[in-house]
C-alpha cells in the first residue's frame, strides 16, 4: 500500500532544507540523524543570505507599518511591535537550529526509537498530520497572496517589510509544525499505552476475583508483571521526550507564545479600528481585508491546535494515573511480583510527574489556559479604551 503519510513527512523534511531550518539529515529506515557537509553548507548559505537581506533592508528607510499611510500612531505602534516579534522569532529559530543541532539529533533518535517499537503510530495519526499540513500550507500561501496584493496599494519599502515579516513567520511556523508533529506522536503513544495498560488492569482484576489453578495463576501473574514493567519503561521514555522537547524548544516556544499573545491583542484591536474608523478611512482594500481575515483564521487555528494538543497530552497522563488507581479495588491475593510492579509504576509517576512549561516561566495547563484567555480579553479592552480616549 502506498505510504502517502511518509511521503508527506519527507516533503516537509525537504522543505526544511529549502528554507534553511534543517541542518542535518535523517535516515528514515533506521532513524539515524547525522551531519553532512552538503546539508551544513546549504543551510549556512540560506541563513547567511536571509540575514544579509535583512541587514540591507534595515540599513535603509525601514517601513514597518504595512497597513496604510493613514493609520494613526497607535496603529503604527501595534503593527511595529507585531513586526518586531515576528522578526525576532524567525531569527531565533535560525540561531537555535545551529546552537542546538546535537540536541535535535538526539531528539530525532529518541522519537524514531519509540516509533520502531510502535509503528502503528503513523497509521493512527495520518489524518491529523494531513489536516495540519494543509492548514499550514494555506496559511503560508495566504501570506504570499497578501504580499502580491499589497503591490497595488503599498510602497516598495512597505512591500519589502511585509515580505520579510512573512518570511520570518514561515520559519517560525515550520518550527512550530515540527514541535506539533512530535507532540502528536507523543499523544498517540500515550493513547496506545493507556489502551494496553487498561487490558493489563482488566485481566489483573479478573485474576484477583477468579483465581485459576496455581500453575496457571502464577504464569499469568508473571506475564502481566512483565507487561506492566514494559509499559512502565515505555511511559518513562515518552515522558523523557516531552521533557527533552521542552528544553530544546524552550526559547522558541517562549517567543511563539509571546508572539501569539501580542498578535492576538493587536489583531483584535485592529479589527475594532476597522469597525470604528471604517475600511476607507484606514485605506485598506476589500480584497486585502478578506485575505487578512482568512490568514488570521488559519494562523490562530494552527496556534490553538498546538496548544490544545499539549493539553490533551496532560489529559492522557492523568488517565494513566487514574487507571493505576483502579488497583485499589482488586481483591487480595495477587502474586507479590505483580503487586510490586503496580506499586513501582505508581511510585515512578509520583516521583517524576509530567510538567510541561515554557522556560520554567509559566506552565502549560488548563488553569493557565483560562488565565491566558482572560488576560487577552483584559489587555484588548485596555488598548481599545486608550484608543477611544485619545484618538
Amino acid at each position: 500500500m502506498f505510504d502517502w503519510v511518509g511521503c508527506l513527512l519527507k516533503a516537509l523534511y525537504c522543505y526544511g532544507f529549502l528554507i534553511g531550518v534543517s541542518n542535518f539529515e535523517v535516515d528514515w529506515k533506521t532513524g539515524r540523524a547525522y551531519k553532512t557537509p552538503k546539508c551544513t553548507t546549504l543551510a549556512a548559505l540560506i541563513n547567511f543570505l536571509t540575514m544579509a537581506l535583512l541587514i540591507v533592508y534595515l540599513s535603509g528607510n525601514t517601513q514597518l507599518n504595512i497597513i496604510s499611510k493613514s493609520a494613526n500612531k497607535l496603529h503604527e505602534y501595534v503593527v511595529q511591535v507585531m513586526a518586531v516579534l515576528r522578526t525576532v522569532a524567525g531569527f531565533t529559530v535560525i540561531l537555535y537550529r545551529w546552537r542546538q543541532r546535537p540536541q535535535l539529533m538526539i531528539l530525532v533518535r529518541m522519537v524514531f526509537r519509540l516509533f520502531l517499537h510502535r509503528p502503528q503510530t503513523m497509521r493512527m495519526s495520518r489524518w491529523v498530520i494531513l489536516s495540519k499540513v494543509i492548514t499550514v500550507c494555506i496559511s503560508d500561501l495566504l501570506q504570499v497572496a497578501l504580499t502580491l496584493e499589497g503591490l497595488n496599494h503599498l510602497g516598495f519599502r512597505q512591500i519589502q517589510g511585509m515580505a520579510f515579516q512573512f518570511a520570518m513567520a514561515a520559519l517560525t511556523s515550520f518550527a512550530i509544525t515540527q514541535h506539533y508533529l512530535v507532540m502528536l506522536f507523543v499523544r498517540i503513544q500515550y493513547q496506545i499505552l493507556n489502551s494496553e495498560l487498561k487490558l493489563v488492569i482488566e485481566e489483573s482484576r479478573w485474576l484477583s476475583y477468579h483465581s485459576p489453578r496455581n500453575g496457571v495463576f502464577m504464569t499469568r501473574c508473571c506475564y502481566l508483571a512483565d507487561q506492566l514493567e514494559n509499559i512502565s519503561n515505555w511511559q518513562d521514555q515518552i515522558q523523557s521526550i516531552v521533557t527533552y522537547l521542552g528544553e530544546v524548544f524552550g526559547v522558541q516556544g517562549l517567543l511563539a507564545y509571546s508572539g501569539n499573545y501580542i498578535n492576538s491583542v493587536g489583531t483584535t484591536y485592529l479589527t475594532f479600528s476597522l469597525y470604528k474608523y471604517g475600511r476607507d478611512t484606514i485605506g485598506l482594500p476589500l480584497k486585502s481585508l478578506i485575505l487578512s481575515f482568512i490568514w488570521c483564521f488559519f494562523d490562530y487555528l494552527n496556534a490553538l491546535r498546538s496548544h490544545f494538543l499539549m493539553l490533551s497530552i496532560e489529559d492522557e497522563h492523568q488517565k494513566t494515573m487514574r487507571l493505576l488507581e483502579e488497583r485499589t479495588v482488586f481483591a487480595p491475593g495477587l502474586d507479590v511480583r505483580l503487586e510490586q510492579s503496580f506499586e513501582a509504576f505508581q511510585f515512578q509517576l509520583a516521583r517524576n510527574p509530567l510538567k510541561m512549561h515554557v522556560m520554567n516561566m509559566f506552565p502549560i495547563s488548563h488553569t493557565f489556559t483560562t488565565a491566558m484567555f482572560s488576560s487577552l480579553a483584559m489587555n484588548t479592552i485596555y488598548l481599545i479604551q486608550y484608543d477611544m480616549e485619545n484618538f
